[in-house]
């Protein structure tokens, strides 16, 4: 499908999709405004197509309707919110909530799911006493007490899958990760930050069963980060844990085709016997 979920383009500029469920509520249609009105799904493609920086979307973010539509192949109207990146090291996101489109400074580059941004920001008041530090001994009456050992600052950070939980961690180890010489060590460095992200299956799973008695149970598909001064993006999958890359400026920029790289192929194990 020619619609871009998860990338960056030829300006350095990255868009994500993520879902957004009971929270998202698109702008009612007009068909005075169809022009210019686009569905949840394109927004990423949109932006990817048209713009170079996070300057430029805030600008132009409010030029176009995004209106309730399904997305056939789902059968469904699809709950979106979006995270926009550029070289420079700002990030926005934008959510439709209520018909009304709000538009975010995301100073800490971090994003999830439901609910609102503004939310998860608030949210993170309750953890202000999260250090990177190992907090001291304690002297409680005539007792000294010493945490067990590594990561006690912070001790109690919550380790679900739900998107609240998942956002204070994200924040927890971006801000604290050493920086990076090179942006090979950032990349892996990102991904060692969302190595505590990965959905294994069957670990997070509805009640009900699919058609077959299967549980429904999601899963994390794929994995990705984007270095936006080089146009490279990286990935890995589920069935394949080895970081893979596609150039952007190696790749026709002028194409008059989309050209399809498969994200296929399976775990490769190497044996070291000798």
């Amino acid at each position: 499908m020619p619609y871009l979920f998860d990338g960056v383009n030829e300006k350095g500029l990255a868009a994500g999709l993520f879902y957004f469920p009971t929270t998202a509520g698109y702008m009612s249609y007009n068909p005075a405004q169809a022009s210019r009105t686009i569905a949840p799904w394109e927004v990423g493609s949109w932006i990817l197509e048209n713009f170079a920086t996070v300057e430029e979307v805030k600008h132009n973010i409010g030029s176009v309707a995004v209106a309730e539509v399904v997305f056939q192949k789902w059968g469904f109207v699809p709950p979106i919110h979006y995270v926009v990146h550029d070289a420079s090291g700002k990030s926005i996101v934008i959510e439709y909530v209520d018909g009304k489109l709000h538009v975010h400074d995301d100073v800490l580059g971090v994003m999830t799911n439901s609910p609102t941004f503004d939310w998860h920001m608030t949210n993170l008041r309750n953890y202000v006493n999260f250090s990177m530090v190992n907090v001291p001994p304690a002297k409680v009456g005539g007792l000294t007490l010493t945490g067990f050992g590594q990561g006690a600052g912070m001790l109690g950070m919550p380790g679900d899958f739900t998107p609240p939980s998942r956002f204070v961690r994200a924040v927890a180890y971006s801000t604290s990760v050493l920086p990076s010489k090179t942006g090979d060590e950032a990349v892996l460095q990102a991904f060692h930050i969302l190595n505590n992200f990965d959905i294994p299956k069957g670990a997070a799973r509805e009640e009900q069963r699919d058609g077959h008695g299967n549980p429904i149970a999601d899963y994390t598909l794929w994995t990705s980060a984007s270095d936006l001064k080089a146009r490279r993006f990286y990935f890995r999958t589920h069935e394949n844990s080895q970081i893979r890359s596609i150039d952007l400026m190696k790749m026709p920029l002028d194409a008059k085709s989309i050209a399809t790289i498969s994200m296929k192929g399976p775990e490769v194990i190497k044996s070291l016997n000798p």
